[in-house]
């Protein structure tokens, strides 16, 4: 396992003035056995996150993701006059960027905006997760092709049908009960946008009381000068969006199980974070004991972990995610502590080192240094691994993704380790 190591011998070097002369050595070595293991997230919380994630995109290697979002609306407050005639102008759908995209963003993109026929609730644990649907109509309400920008400050908007335009108007005019405070999400339960199948590219868009708002624009008979919006604000609480992956083609198994996990090898010796899928990697250190047998004693003076990217997995469409974590887990993969920085206040965010030219030199590394000197010499159950993850949000309201080799991959993830060996006491 320490096969090539390199190490300086010092003659006069004591271990404490009170002891014995003791010769130590300095080694470092990075062929540290590191094994990966893919493991998924079971449920994700898609709702509450105050983001409408839609559109489609086929990864290079673990296939087609998709996402579609369920949005309903809190009952606005109406106050034109019963007594005047209202017009009905238009109904309309506003939908602004986020920022976050993912895939070729120079392709039309179509959407598609459907009534919802169920009312959406939430589940006995007050969350709605990405696997969760409630049904919804046949006819489109709305429908739009357009060139995404995400990068931009005009937003999406999609006409939706007047006939529901007027139906609404109608109804609040005349304060119907069917749309009163207490009936409202049972009347209108809201929207289902859908992106088109033939979509390469996944956009990220806001909510909020005056984001993906639906916007019923009136005026007052014989007063064009004097226009009327009634504004529906998305429910914040219970809007969601709905995940689907296909894994045809892939190296991952066909059908996804609870509690799954996936070791380096099924996957080609690849590692693989993946946001909206669940995936994150588990890293053990099963040898880091056997350092112990090089001397009377051994410590750990430095521990860097490296972490490269496999080159043809991201691009411009899919670029390398700002920032992935360590935590720290248990024998039952209880997540204990963070890996943190050296004054153990932050949390590392792996920094990343990218090389333009020759882009196999790409990596990610951790300081690992306090991991590696508790870790040393524990055994059973005492003994801990490491999870390389995302951040909760990115999981929840992205597909961020990261693919990168295992030790026996072309870049292979490595271990570098400082450490001492004391010959004596």
């Amino acid at each position: 396992m320490f096969a090539g190591l390199s190490s300086c011998y010092d003659e006069s070097a004591t271990f404490g003035e009170s002891l014995v002369d003791s010769s130590f050595r300095n080694v470092t070595a990075d062929t540290s056995t590191v094994t990966v293991t893919n493991v998924r997230i079971d449920s994700l919380e898609t709702s509450g996150t105050n983001t409408v994630l839609l559109g489609q995109y086929t990864h290079p290697l673990w296939g087609t993701v998709t996402s579609m979002s369920y949005i309903p609306y809190e009952r606005p407050s109406y106050g034109t006059d019963i007594e005047e005639t209202v017009i009905l102008d238009s109904l309309m759908l506003t939908l602004h960027y986020n920022g976050y995209y993912l895939g070729d963003t120079t392709l039309m993109q179509t959407l598609s905006v459907y009534p919802l026929k169920e009312k959406v609730v939430l589940n006995d644990n007050d969350y709605l997760y990405s696997n969760a649907s409630f049904a919804y109509g046949t006819e489109a309400l709305g429908k739009k092709t357009f060139k995404p920008h995400p990068g931009r400050g005009e937003p999406v908007e999609i006409r939706l049908s007047d006939e529901l335009g007027r139906q609404l108007l109608t109804s609040f005019h005349n304060r119907s009960e069917a749309v009163s405070v207490d009936k409202f999400e049972d009347y209108f339960k809201g929207i289902a946008v859908v992106p088109d199948a033939s979509g390469k590219n996944l956009l990220g868009f806001s909510v909020g009381d005056t984001l993906s708002v639906i916007t019923l624009y009136y005026h007052v008979k014989d007063e064009l000068e004097n226009p009327q919006t009634l504004v529906f604000s998305p429910n914040t609480t219970t809007q969601f969006n709905h995940f689907d992956h296909d894994r045809s083609g892939t190296l991952l198994p066909a059908v996804a199980t609870k509690n799954e996990e996936v070791s380096s090898a099924q996957l080609g010796d690849r590692g693989m974070l993946f946001g909206g899928l669940g995936w994150y990697t588990r890293l053990e250190f099963p040898h880091l004991n056997n350092i112990m047998q090089q001397g009377v004693q051994v410590d750990v003076q430095n521990a860097i972990l490296r972490i490269y990217p496999q080159v043809d997995t991201y691009s411009e469409f899919n670029s390398l995610p700002d920032s992935i974590y360590l935590y720290i887990a248990d024998e039952n993969n209880v997540v204990t502590e963070a890996v943190t920085d050296y004054l153990g206040t932050q949390v590392q965010g792996g920094v990343l080192v990218k090389d333009d030219t020759f882009r196999e030199k790409t990596y990610y590394y951790f300081d690992v240094s306090t991991f590696m000197k508790e870790e040393l010499g524990a055994i059973g159950t005492n003994k801990h691994n490491l999870q390389l993850v995302f951040p909760s949000a990115k999981y929840n309201s992205t597909f961020n993704n990261l693919t990168f080799s295992s030790q026996k991959g072309k870049n292979p993830i490595t271990l570098q380790l400082t450490y001492t060996i004391y010959e004596s006491y």
